[in-house]
């Protein structure tokens, strides 16, 4: 039964994974500003690979003047994201923990896993917190009416952003077995009863290459002294020969 929860939870996050990935090619916000006759007056929509985008062709002096400025994610996070969903998709794949016979070695995956979590936190929750609502930009959706200008504005996450949110509780679960698996093993061998019986085998397997050094010794010293008695031999025996 676990098993099958494990698999399970292996397959929410592959699909998280894919998800993920194809929300770096959408459209992660748009504002748009319209007349009450439904006129469409500005459009700016932002994607982390193409930044701020219009559909306006040529220059739109009002659309010009509403588009958002100091607005733009480091690109260097994207970098990161990819890196981190290539790795992951390598880990969950063919690093299976769950299976696995050295699960000392799968230490530093565990991490990767968490550092993922934590870039998509990063857009979920920080993006917005630093750049949208600092600009006067609201999320995750606003409709704003002003009838004195005639205007009606509207403030909308994408569906990057969407694709997002749902692929996070998709890859949470794995990620936390993962480490929680992982992070128990590190501590049960950090456990003062192993510490101790790694300490003895490191000292038995020292005693023992002494004894094997030592007895080597002696094994050359004995060849050598075999080694002496049968030269002294043999020049006795030349030396009676001789006589």
């Amino acid at each position: 039964m676990k098993s099958k929860i494990i698999h399970s939870f292996r397959i929410l996050y592959l699909i998280g994974l894919v998800l993920l990935f194809f929300s770096l090619f959408l459209e992660w916000y748009s504002f748009q500003i319209y007349d009450f006759d439904n006129e469409l007056l500005v459009s700016w929509s932002y994607s982390f690979f193409n930044g701020w985008v219009t559909p306006f062709s040529g220059s739109s002096s009002l659309n010009e003047v509403m588009k958002p400025e100091n607005v733009s994610i480091p690109f260097i996070v994207n970098i990161l994201l990819i890196i981190a969903l290539i790795a992951s998709g390598y880990i969950v794949i063919l690093k299976n923990v769950d299976q696995a016979t050295d699960i000392k070695s799968y230490n530093k995956y565990g991490y990767v896993n968490g550092f993922l979590l934590l870039l998509i936190a990063y857009y979920l929750i920080i993006c917005p917190v630093m750049y949208l609502i600092p600009n006067e930009l609201y999320y995750p959706l606003l409709n704003i009416r002003n009838y004195d200008s005639g205007l009606i504005k509207w403030y909308a996450i994408g569906p990057s952003y969407i694709l997002q949110l749902i692929s996070f509780p998709l890859i949470f679960p794995y990620s936390v077995f993962y480490f929680k698996t992982v992070s128990k093993f590190m501590q049960q061998e950090r456990a003062p009863e192993k510490v101790f019986n790694r300490m003895i085998q490191e000292s038995q397997e020292l005693l023992d290459l002494d004894q094997y050094i030592a007895e080597e010794e002696l094994n050359q010293e004995l060849d050598s002294e075999i080694l002496k008695d049968d030269i002294n031999n043999i020049l006795t025996t030349f030396i009676e020969g001789k006589n």
